[in-house]
C-alpha cells in the first residue's frame, strides 16, 4: 500500500508544463510562427502550434529570457535546429530568412529620428 499524498507531484509538473495560450497573444510578431512578448519579469518567445484534432491555432511559450538580445539569439539557434542540418544551403537560406523577418520587426516597430 501506497502512502502519502501524490498532490505535491501532480502540482509541481503542472508548474513545470509549457504555458499554453488560447486567447490572443499580446507582444510583436516575428514571422507567421514566433511571437515576443513580456510580462514584468522575463521576456517571452511564443510559438504558432495548431491543434490537429480541431485545426485551432494557439500561441505556446516557448522560452522565457531576460533580454531581447537572448530572444533574438534563440530564434536564429531555433531555425537552425528546424532546419534538422540537412545542408549547407538550408542552414544559410534559413538564417538568411530569420534576419529579414527580424530586420521587418525591428524596422516596423522601432524608428530611429534624426534629432534637430
Amino acid at each position: 500500500m501506497r502512502k502519502g499524498n501524490n498532490t505535491q507531484t501532480t502540482t509541481k509538473r503542472l508548474q513545470n508544463k509549457p504555458q499554453q495560450v488560447s486567447k490572443p497573444v499580446k507582444g510583436l510578431a516575428i514571422g507567421k510562427d514566433w511571437r515576443v512578448g513580456a510580462d514584468s519579469l522575463n521576456i517571452i518567445l511564443y510559438r504558432r502550434q495548431v491543434n490537429k484534432k480541431i485545426g485551432r491555432e494557439y500561441w505556446r511559450a516557448h522560452s522565457y529570457y531576460a533580454t531581447v538580445t537572448n530572444v533574438l539569439a534563440e530564434l536564429v539557434n531555433q531555425g537552425i535546429r528546424d532546419t534538422e542540418l540537412a545542408d549547407l544551403k538550408t542552414v544559410c537560406d534559413k538564417i538568411d530568412q530569420i534576419h529579414k523577418d527580424i530586420m521587418t520587426f525591428s524596422t516596423l516597430h522601432f524608428s530611429y529620428k534624426k534629432m534637430p
